[in-house]
């Protein structure tokens, strides 16, 4: 498949349609489940609908997989651009971040953090984020534990807690990140 012909919620869509009946689950029961309306659901597996990065982590929370189930693609070589359309968006599109691979039960994204905002969230138990910072500087608050963080620092944490990308500049900062899961 070429850059040119990746249409990214038509293949969230088959995704999850495929998981979700391979759990013999209704929609119905994905919606209790995830705390997403059903049709929600049955436009994301229709490919009617971009959805956010929060909708998708609920998804995935409920039915306990990680996000890049829902993002797979099955290529031998794959390339990302820079700036693509293939972004999902945080509840006040004040974070974005982009499925890049999967690698051996790691994912990778790149994200960006707009100025003077911040983003929360938590993944998986069992899982563990690395993010490296590519540009400015990077607030990152892990449980009760805050680090500062500069252009090329890296941390490393478990994902499953709660954790919190705050940029108090006026610049957008940049980042890598990847998730491991200990099940895929």
């Amino acid at each position: 498949m070429s850059e040119e012909n990746i249409d990214l919620s038509g293949q969230v869509g088959i995704n999850l349609r495929e998981i979700r009946k391979s759990k013999r689950m209704s929609l119905e029961e994905l919606a209790a489940i995830s705390n997403v309306s059903k049709l929600t659901l049955g436009k994301i597996e229709r490919g009617e609908t971009n959805p956010t990065v929060n909708i998708l982590w609920k998804i995935c929370r409920g039915l306990n997989i990680p996000l890049v189930s829902l993002l797979a693609f099955e290529e031998n070589i794959e390339v990302h651009r820079f700036g693509s359309d293939y972004q999902f968006a945080g509840h006040n599109n004040d974070w974005f971040v982009e499925p890049l691979f999967k690698t051996h039960g790691t994912e990778w994204y790149r994200g960006c953090l707009e100025p003077n905002s911040e983003y929360s969230e938590c993944h998986l138990a069992g899982s563990e984020e690395i993010v490296l910072v590519l540009n400015g500087q990077l607030e990152m608050k892990v449980g009760e534990k805050s680090h500062q963080l500069n252009q090329w620092d890296v941390i490393k944490f478990k994902g499953e807690e709660l954790h919190t990308y705050i940029n108090r500049s006026n610049e957008k900062v940049h980042l890598m990140l990847s998730l491991t899961y200990t099940t895929p």
